[in-house]
């Protein structure tokens, strides 16, 4: 509707709040999801997840940057603004790819939550620890 927006005059206003309603719904079973992994998502898991794994190195990193406040903040400050632009008629466009760019985050949140265990910078979910390592002697 950003992008056409003669379609906000055929779709009416109560499917809008309809939209936004299983929007909510659906982000709570994610975020009530999340706290482990259910039959479903342990036999969709691949084989061979460290190869798996390996390949999204880039969404991995883009997950971790939002453990940053400073780049979280700054991420909410284009949101903002872009949702200033929204009634511009050519604002409207970079409105639609900073909500694009939301839709990614989602993606890449789903991918990192499936492949955790195997993320370089998680490893392990946190929990791997590296014991320093104390010379032994031997008498003999």
């Amino acid at each position: 509707m950003t992008v056409v927006p003669a379609l906000g005059q055929v779709v009416p206003l109560v499917a809008l709040l309809a939209l936004v309603g299983v929007t909510l719904f659906l982000a709570y079973t994610v975020l009530a999801h999340n706290r482990g992994l259910c039959e479903r998502c342990v036999r969709a898991l691949p084989l061979d997840a460290g190869a798996v794994a390996g390949r999204y190195r880039l969404r991995f990193r883009v997950a971790h940057l939002f453990e940053r406040k400073a780049f979280v903040a700054l991420y909410l400050l284009v949101v903002a603004g872009s949702a200033l632009l929204s009634t511009h008629p050519v604002g409207r466009y970079g409105w639609a790819a900073v909500q694009a760019t939301m839709a990614y985050l989602l993606f890449v949140y789903v991918t990192h939550q499936r492949l955790q265990p195997w993320c370089p910078k998680c490893r392990n979910g946190g929990e791997e620890t590296r014991a320093p390592i104390q010379p032994v002697s031997i008498n003999s």
